[in-house]
């Protein structure tokens, strides 16, 4: 073959990157170096994208459970209002309106104030499914942690703004 010269094939170096070590929580320990980070992010996400998250970015793999008992010990498990606190809030607004029907009542959760929009969504739900019993006023119930509830003050529009001060306050530490 005239004028043709074969020239040696170059193979392209692949450096091997081996997989990162996943990190499976077995201690407290382990879950310490990643506590200000899940903090953070459980405070801006869902935990099923915490977890993915964790999992992609910083090779940390745990289970729901794992983190709900994490998220519990570290008592970040506030985001979302339980039923018995909702329910509270209810019985608790009964005895309110009870005594001065005009009433109304606003809560504070965890330093978060409640929307009446989501407590009347709760007594709606669970009234259509019948789980909601009628909160007998005379039923002693444990008072919830962290909870504030007032009575707001009036504006001179007619609507209500909430005043600062609390008339009730439960908080057990």
């Amino acid at each position: 073959m005239a004028g043709y010269y074969h020239l040696p094939m170059q193979i392209p170096q692949v450096q091997y990157q081996p997989e990162p070590i996943m990190v499976r929580p077995s201690r407290a320990e382990d879950w310490e170096p990643y506590r200000d980070i899940i903090a953070h992010l459980y405070n801006t996400m869902k935990l099923k994208d915490v977890m993915t998250e964790m999992q992609m970015a910083y090779h940390f793999k745990a289970t729901e459970k794992q983190y709900k008992t994490q998220l519990k010990k570290w008592n970040l498990d506030t985001k979302y209002i339980k039923a018995s606190e909702y329910l509270f809030m209810i019985k608790t607004m009964r005895e309110r309106e009870a005594m001065n029907p005009p009433k109304q009542t606003r809560f504070i959760l965890r330093g978060r104030v409640v929307d009446p929009k989501d407590i009347a969504r709760f007594e709606k739900r669970h009234a259509k499914k019948g789980t909601l019993k009628d909160l007998d006023p005379a039923e002693t119930q444990e008072p919830v942690e962290e909870l504030m509830y007032q009575t707001p003050s009036p504006e001179p529009s007619g609507g209500y703004s909430y005043a600062t001060t609390s008339d009730y306050m439960y908080a057990y530490q």
